[in-house]
């Protein structure tokens, strides 16, 4: 009977502990800095920077940067970006921009002022972009997979053997990109296949029970293959590990790396790369592309 006691407690007391509201008293960071988010790419398109500042987890109200200058530079030319009337910290370039892969391209932001002592300041970064791939095919099949149907799209290609290459993949469905999400991307780098020729590897899955990925006979499946720089790569992998975050046996997550510089710490990333793209129509009834 004492046995029985002492479990129906501990099951209240579990049962209790699952819905009481709990506040946590976070400290305050302290000053605020600057977050940057943006890519140049192989597009030609209006590509854009993001600019916002930190601030506390319970804080209310706007944090996007207004006024500032931004800039990129491939070496030879300057080009001057502009800010966006309708949304705020958003810095775009001409419509007819695109980039070059070889080239270096250099950011620069200046008139931000994160720690509000009335000084301005300049940040920094720098990118260089990958050389274009040549993606063969694409392959796009409807699957039985991690116990569900599936998309699986897979691609053919000849992996260039210098060392360090990295991948970022992600796929639209008639035109409507259904991985814009981080969680939702495809990357890697090419230390286990380096060199080889890449016959029907699978780079995206789109479960078929949810909504955004179900797709029907005749749809077309175009699958982008980026080459990235690879410290892009080992951003976008610690940006993943600290959204999924750790499991009870690890340790504290890591601070994400950026490379952004500047006279005070700074958040984010600026990156390069050469985009490629592959479009293929699905036909379910015989589980292969035609």
């Amino acid at each position: 009977m004492k046995q029985r006691y002492i479990y129906t407690l501990l099951a209240a007391l579990i049962a209790t502990a699952c819905t009481e509201d709990i506040d946590l008293p976070l400290k305050s960071q302290g000053t605020r800095m600057l977050v940057v988010e943006g890519q140049i790419t192989s597009d030609t398109t209006a590509h854009q920077i993001r600019l916002s500042y930190t601030s506390d987890y319970y804080e209310t109200g706007e944090n996007e940067v207004e006024g500032a200058a931004v800039t990129v530079s491939d070496g030879t030319s300057n080009y001057i970006l502009t800010e966006d009337p309708q949304k705020k910290g958003l810095f775009k370039t001409a419509a007819d921009f695109y980039g070059t892969p070889g080239k270096t391209y250099r950011l620069t932001i200046t008139g931000v002022d994160s720690d509000e002592d009335g000084q301005a300041e300049t940040y920094t970064a720098e990118s260089t972009m990958p050389a274009m791939i040549t993606v063969d095919s694409i392959r796009v099949d409807v699957v039985h997979k991690f116990y569900t149907d599936v998309l699986q799209i897979s691609y053919n290609t000849q992996e260039d053997p210098a060392p360090n290459d990295a991948y970022m993949y992600r796929a639209a469905v008639n035109g409507v990109m259904v991985t814009d999400s981080l969680h939702e991307w495809g990357f890697t780098d090419d230390r286990l296949f380096n060199g080889q020729k890449i016959e029907d590897e699978p780079v995206i899955y789109l479960d078929q029970e949810i909504k955004q990925y179900k797709v029907n006979s005749g749809d077309r499946i175009m699958l982008e293959t980026s080459h990235i720089p690879h410290e892009y790569y080992k951003y976008l992998n610690d940006a993943l590990w600290e959204y999924w975050g750790s499991d009870p046996f690890g340790g504290n997550p890591a601070n994400i790396p950026t490379n952004i510089s500047g006279p005070r710490k700074a958040w984010g990333f600026f990156t390069a790369y050469a985009i490629v793209r592959k479009v293929k129509v699905l036909k379910i009834d015989t589980n292969q592309a035609e």
